[in-house]
């Protein structure tokens, strides 16, 4: 995160406002680390296409820590009293189910805690904020023990020492905003017609990978969602397509969301493995105003299998293209 907000920085000193009216749009917020990171200093919109996602970023960037105090008797209760129940992740992701997602142990509780979370809320026991503290609380603890490579694109074929650890329903550490956040789910290109702000972070998909496959069970459990599930990884049927893992498409996606931009600034997250090449970037963000890259090595990413992909070595390039943006 430190690199990013070296750069953000950068950005932000040639900005002649307040810090708390300076708005920053993260818009494929994800996991939210980013949005979550800049909200004690600047008004933060974020977006994604993912519903598991919009519902960690309602959490993250509209509440705070007196949600936190009102939501831990009902972690309390998960964790201590709560009675598993064979629901629609045991049937379908457990061991039990035949697809060894999580242990039937944990993949009850799952569903318990899902079943409660949506019940409190239908009986209006919890506001909106409290219901993304509850839910976010069990989508995390899942991911936690999740027999998987930290995608759902499949399972592994015996539990991993994490995986079968307890699943604990825990609270999260919430910095104050300075600002009115706002939260959008839905698509990028699609936002940026409505959006305007001072700097706009880019993390967009960059492999053929679609997103809505490879977190598929996040947004099931988010939804509280019983599709109809095919093959051994029990994937559901029609999710989000996005183009910018398509390399028919991405190009198009990016041109149109560069020249759409009303921002000052733009920064984009890339590595050097990604499907649209450095060069293809350079030309078309540096024909919008002045052009500048920054990059750093990082580690290749560890499974929670401990396997690593040793192809092209054991590091990656994250590149950092910015654009101060004319006109």
């Amino acid at each position: 995160m430190g690199f990013i907000d070296s750069v953000v920085s950068e950005c932000q000193s040639k900005i002649n406002k307040p810090s708390d009216q300076i708005v920053f749009c993260d818009l494929f917020s994800g996991s939210g680390k980013v949005a979550n990171h800049f909200k004690d200093r600047f008004k933060v919109v974020a977006n994604d296409l993912e519903y598991y996602s919009y519902a960690t970023l309602c959490n993250l960037l509209n509440n705070d820590s007196s949600t936190a105090y009102e939501c831990k008797p009902i972690l309390e209760y998960m964790n201590y009293c709560m009675d598993g129940m064979q629901g629609f992740i045991y049937q379908n992701y457990s061991e039990a189910g035949g697809r060894m997602y999580f242990t039937n142990e944990n993949a009850m509780l799952i569903d318990a805690g899902i079943s409660l979370v949506y019940e409190m809320y239908e009986n209006k026991q919890l506001n909106d904020q409290q219901f993304y503290y509850c839910l976010c609380s069990v989508l995390e603890a899942a991911d936690k023990v999740s027999n998987t490579t930290g995608m759902y694109l499949a399972y592994l074929k015996k539990f991993t020492t994490s995986a079968l650890k307890p699943i604990v329903f825990k609270g999260f550490d919430l910095t104050e905003p300075v600002a009115n956040n706002e939260v959008y789910l839905g698509d990028a290109n699609a936002l940026l017609k409505e959006a305007s702000g001072d700097i706009l972070y880019l993390d967009p998909p960059y492999t053929a990978t679609q997103y809505s496959n490879a977190y598929h069970l996040l947004n099931t459990m988010a939804k509280n969602e019983q599709p109809q599930v095919y093959g051994i990884t029990g994937r559901p049927e029609g999710r989000n397509i996005s183009g910018w893992s398509s390399k028919r498409n991405v190009e198009a996606e990016f041109r149109t969301l560069i020249e759409s931009a009303n921002f000052e600034f733009l920064i984009m997250s890339y590595s050097n493995e990604s499907i649209m090449p450095v060069e293809l970037i350079r030309d078309v963000m540096g024909s919008f105003g002045k052009y500048t890259v920054r990059k750093m090595e990082h580690q290749r990413f560890k499974s929670k299998a401990g396997n690593e992909n040793s192809v092209g070595g054991n590091t990656v390039t994250e590149y950092l293209h910015v654009l101060h943006k004319v006109g």
